[in-house]
């Protein structure tokens, strides 16, 4: 049995001191706008400060802990601002999180959606009934992939009549005026790239990923991409020591730059892309033809 991914990536969610400011300053740096606010709306105030952006055609959760006995406050304590999970709808929630339990996870948090006036924004009869609504669980799955995993099942019967939420790449969206294009892919650090490449193909069912790819070796790293539901993740391992390896002994395995299209990144000031404390990730551009 694997997990089947339902939707693409709902939220790249990140840990961070100060939400405003986070939102703030991916705003300026690169024109990403307000996206899924009535559902901010509904879930933000509870246990944590929440912001969600839109950019490069994926959303950003920005999560500030209201307490500290929550798994976001975990993270800030023990990497700082940091992205602490990805999120997805799956198929079987409760099935999803037996598999990650037998391959080692825990269960960072549960919850369980109930209906209520939200539900219009899924659209007229779209939402699921009460009791077909599975709860939805946080797992602590860096040690297998790199980040935490977060997911539920959808609570529509018909995505293209929502416009609750809007997962990655998916259209129509929201118009959000971005200096950049669409996010390639996402960084991830990590201590054995076989390691965690080898749990996303075992625990990923085969339709919902690739195989990894493009993999690239030098003195300095080992690197292979693999992509979730059209996410790119691209998995690096230090071999000498450096600022790689640095960042890797100082936070741990872990998702450390989200990579987006430019038209032109030559024109950017070199320095304008180092962000983790304010938005918990580094940003990098890429031109048409690749790397700049």
């Amino acid at each position: 049995m694997s997990i089947e991914l339902t939707t693409n990536c709902l939220q790249i969610e990140s840990a961070v001191r100060d939400v405003p400011a986070a939102c703030a300053e991916f705003e300026s740096l690169l024109g990403a706008g307000p996206i899924e606010q009535e559902l901010v709306r509904r879930i933000t105030g509870v246990v944590l400060d929440i912001d969600h952006r839109g950019c490069g055609d994926a959303m950003f959760q920005f999560c500030s802990p209201l307490r500290e006995d929550i798994f976001t406050a975990e993270e800030l304590r023990r990497a700082g601002p940091c992205v602490s999970n990805l999120t997805f709808f799956v198929a079987d929630a409760p099935g999803t999180r037996r598999i990650l339990e037998d391959a080692g996870a825990t269960t960072r948090m549960a919850w369980r959606t109930v209906g209520g006036s939200w539900t219009k924004h899924l659209g007229e009869g779209n939402a699921k009934p009460d009791g077909e609504l599975a709860e939805g669980f946080s797992m602590g799955t860096r040690h297998l992939f790199g980040f935490d995993f977060e997911f539920s099942e959808t609570p529509w019967i018909d995505a293209a009549k929502q416009q609750y939420m809007y997962p990655a790449f998916t259209y129509p969206r929201p118009r959000i005026d971005a200096k950049v294009g669409r996010l390639r892919r996402l960084r991830v650090l990590v201590d054995d790239l076989d390691h965690y490449l080898g749990n996303l193909v075992r625990l990923i069912a085969a339709a919902d990923r690739t195989d990894p790819y493009g993999h690239r070796a030098d003195a300095a790293s080992r690197s292979a991409r693999i992509a979730l539901r059209g996410l790119e993740l691209d998995y690096v391992q230090p071999l000498a020591d450096g600022p790689l390896a640095e960042r890797l002994n100082e936070t741990g395995a872990g998702i450390t730059t989200a990579v987006f299209a430019a038209d032109d990144p030559a024109t950017w000031p070199a320095t304008a892309f180092t962000r983790r404390d304010v938005l918990g990730f580094d940003v990098e551009l890429e031109g048409p033809s690749g790397p700049a």
